[in-house]
């Protein structure tokens, strides 16, 4: 069976981050990260992987309380957090700190969908066609203090056949 792709370039990196401003706590909020394409050419971007990292939760002494940081990586822009369902989340991380009466439990990590491990260029998280990608975060209201979230993007360039760069393209732009 033919591919609708060839890769290009060697892997490389794309890195991002975001501020989570801890005035706003609860919001989300997003930034753009541009993309070394040439979509004149019909160029893609095959991603192999995703790592995130981001400060730690605040304990803050929240006694029973949730507290954590979300973090998502989109091939579109997005007003809110997404779940696995949605066809343009390249990757997603949690982290969470749950109190209790007297004591503490975490930080836990929760990956829905992302290579935390080492990656090989066979490794297909997703295709993006478009020029750009969205690293989105959120903290529970009790984290009052500025929180910064990083991602690191494991990519290849593909030069994508005709049928497959309208199909992706026309499927980013439209969710």
């Amino acid at each position: 069976m033919a591919k609708a792709y060839k890769i290009t370039s060697d892997p490389f990196f794309v890195n991002g981050n975001l501020t989570l401003d801890g005035a706003t706590a609860g919001t989300f909020q997003q930034t753009q990260i541009s993309l070394p394409l040439d979509s004149l050419n019909q160029e893609g971007i095959l991603v192999h992987a995703v790592y995130f990292t981001s400060t730690d939760v605040s304990f803050g002494g929240n006694f029973n309380a949730y507290s954590r940081i979300q973090m998502q990586l989109t091939a579109t822009s997005k007003t809110a957090m997404v779940g696995a369902n949605d066809a343009n989340l390249i990757g997603r991380r949690e982290m969470v700190v749950i109190g209790g009466t007297a004591e503490f439990s975490g930080p836990h990590v929760v990956d829905f969908i992302g290579e935390q491990g080492p990656y090989a260029e066979d490794d297909n998280l997703m295709i993006v066609a478009t020029d750009d990608c969205f690293l989105g975060g959120v903290t529970t209201s009790n984290q009052i203090t500025d929180k910064s979230i990083q991602v690191r993007l494991v990519c290849s360039r593909i030069r994508l056949d005709s049928a497959a760069y309208a199909a992706l393209v026309t499927n980013e732009l439209s969710n």
